[in-house]
């Protein structure tokens, strides 16, 4: 089967699927904007060439790595993923 190793988008984050055999693997390992920062991705949330699913919610991914994401360029809040701003790792809620 040919896996599709073309740029995705998700939430303004790119992915792209690394060259391997994924034979037997519950996951598949995408690198974050093109860097050398991957995440692994469950088979559940793609189809059988590696292509994520429509509606699929990652965010769990994302936010079990936010340390891979800022080395990957993505300094500002995603929403539904990275809370805090670069400025100093504050939070963006507002205190009294």
């Amino acid at each position: 089967m040919k896996l599709n190793h073309k740029d995705q988008d998700y939430k303004g984050i790119t992915l792209t699927l690394l060259k391997r055999n994924y034979t037997g693997y519950a996951a598949k390992r995408y690198l974050l904007n093109n860097t050398s920062q991957n995440v692994w991705i469950p088979n559940k949330h793609l189809e059988h060439d590696g292509t994520i699913k429509q509606g699929e919610d990652l965010d769990y991914v994302f936010r079990n790595a936010p340390r891979k994401l800022e080395l990957a360029g993505y300094k500002g809040p995603i929403a539904g993923i990275k809370r805090r701003s670069e400025e100093g790792g504050k939070s963006n809620a507002k205190t009294d």
